[in-house]
């Protein structure tokens, strides 16, 4: 793996290249894990063990960003041929880099936070370089600014939004005719339709071996809910245990297991659990580990999950049962119909209605707060959910067809290497028919707050070309005694001591601005550079 200060190296026959502005670092512990921080590691699992590039560039915040990336992705870079293809940058020499590199895609984990600005830059650039970004969550009202500005960025039709479910393509599409302003321009992005996945390795645990890791009875049988303990982000567990409690038998079991984002909501459960007089039947597992977690996914009878938030967009948890040729229950909500379809298990229907109150207040209210409450209006048939419970606790040959559906329906549907392949299809497609669009529809100066024009009244004056430097008595001191200058954390990405060095020794003689940049490039570096040493008492205005 190599590291990019500056953009240097001369490309030789290789022609695809992507190119990235995140690190798809695995999640942390407790509130890390949630479902789009392990979609975006599975993604970059896939992309090493799968993908074709010739290259991968990240383009990545400073140094500390660059080493946490080398240490969470030690698992793939200790590989010689991946490490050899990774390439690490500054985000900041982007610019070069798009103009220097002929890149396949440029693709973000998520399409709210750069990819509008993405494209204005390389339409400014004028770079036929494509764009993606996977979607994830789509409910917070935050988001309609972002697409306001998809109309106004330059957004070419070679540009993707990858949905990860025809649900959520519907959304993003309600969502771009929801931000268009009449009689204005309307965003020519396209929207694909391509699952997430999960990588096969590995397979899923013999079902004996798991439960005695669990310590499970092997005449009991086990239904497990994993995801994460919240009723605002997650789903409302208490009609689930309601269900349960209906379904009688000694030898069945529930198992809720995942990580706590809310300790008080975490706690009311258990409480209702013993109210239930369930404390028998119900296990808690809190941050399983991962071979724990392989272990309740293959040790359980039956997965369910009643989906109840629209935060919720495609269920990795789904797909991770189906994965271990599990059956599922699942909502009729979302992406999870489009998971489990007909095959793999039982759908709950659910029931909503408008809450004008909601829709009122929606950005004005605290985003936990209002998820709670539209969860809390979306109802999971109580009936239809006891009857899919009894069905799976009492007909093994229901759940072993089902459970054999579901694997099958995961091989041919969700197998990352399938789903790498169609990724590179569609960006390779993208990269054939990408054509920049007129200045007339880039629209880049409308969303730019273009910083030092904003700002310029706020200095006294301005640095010109004309203006004449020289050394101070100080820079002159350093370099007699051949002493550096020292610098705050994160300036040696932009500041080159040995330059710093030259440019003393060049400025013994006054020299003007542009002179001084003549000699050393002019490029963006130099001219940070001139004014940190002007800033420092390096070099004055003569």
């Amino acid at each position: 793996m190599s590291r990019a200060g500056a953009v240097t190296p001369t490309m030789t026959e290789k022609t695809k290249i992507f190119a990235s502005l995140d690190d798809f670092t695995p999640p942390g512990g407790g509130v890390g894990m949630v479902g789009r921080n392990m979609a975006n590691y599975y993604f970059f699992c896939a992309l090493m063990r799968y993908g074709t590039f010739d290259e991968y560039h990240f383009f990545l915040s400073n140094r500390a960003h660059r080493n946490l990336f080398r240490e969470k992705q030690d698992i793939f870079l200790s590989d010689p041929d991946i490490a050899s293809r990774v390439r690490l940058f500054d985000r900041v020499d982007l610019p070069d880099a798009m103009k220097k590199y002929d890149y396949t895609v440029i693709h973000q984990s998520d399409h709210v936070t750069h990819f509008s600005s993405l494209a204005r830059l390389r339409n400014r650039l004028g770079v036929n370089v494509p764009l993606s970004a996977f979607i994830h969550s789509l409910s917070y009202p935050a988001y309609m600014p972002r697409y306001l500005e998809m109309h106004f960025s330059g957004l070419t039709e070679a540009d993707s939004i990858i949905c990860s479910s025809e649900c959520g393509k519907k959304v993003v599409e309600n969502c771009l005719a929801n931000a268009q302003i009449r009689g204005g321009p309307v965003s020519p992005v396209s929207l694909a339709v391509i699952p997430l996945g999960i990588d096969e390795p590995p397979g899923p645990m013999d079902w004996q071996l798991a439960r005695k890791q669990l310590g499970l009875k092997q005449d009991e049988v086990v239904g497990l809910c994993f995801g994460r303990f919240s009723d605002f982000d997650k789903m409302d567990l208490f009609p689930l245990l309601q269900a349960f409690r209906d379904v009688p038998g000694e030898q069945y079991r529930l198992i809720l297991a995942g990580a706590v984002h809310d300790r008080e909501y975490y706690q009311i459960l258990e409480l209702w659990v013993k109210a239930l007089g369930l404390s028998n039947r119900v296990s808690f597992v809190v941050e399983p580990s991962n071979e724990k977690k392989l272990a309740l996914f293959s040790g359980a009878d039956f997965f369910v999950s009643i989906a109840d938030n629209p935060q919720e967009t495609f269920g990795l948890t789904v797909l991770e049962a189906m994965h271990a040729g599990t059956p599922v229950i699942v909502s009729d909500f979302d992406g999870y119909r489009e998971l489990a379809g007909d095959v793999a298990g039982i759908r709950v229907p659910t029931v909503w209605t408008e809450v004008p109150q909601l829709s009122q207040m929606e950005s004005l209210m605290d985003m936990r707060t209002l998820h709670r409450y539209l969860a809390q209006s979306l109802n999971v048939d109580m009936g239809a959910l006891k009857a899919a419970l009894q069905v799976m606790y009492s007909d093994a040959k229901a759940r072993e067809t089902f459970g054999r559906q579901a694997r099958l329906r995961f091989e041919s549907m969700f197998a990352h290497a399938r789903i790498i392949k169609t990724l590179e299809t569609l960006w390779t497609g993208n990269k054939e028919r990408m054509r920049l669009p007129s200045d007339a529809e880039t629209g880049s100066d409308v969303l730019e707050m273009r910083i030092f024009d904003t700002f310029s009244h706020y200095v006294s004056r301005t640095l010109s070309e004309g203006d004449v430097l020289g050394i101070t008595d100080f820079a002159a001191q350093l370099l007699e005694v051949n002493v550096d200058y020292p610098m705050l954390p994160g300036m040696s990405e932009v500041i080159d001591k040995a330059r710093v060095r030259e440019m003393i020794q060049v400025c013994q003689e006054p020299c003007s601005v542009a002179a001084l940049t003549a000699a050393f490039g002019d490029e963006w570096k130099v001219q940070l550079q001139i004014m940190w040493m002007l800033k420092h008492d390096l070099l004055q205005q003569v």
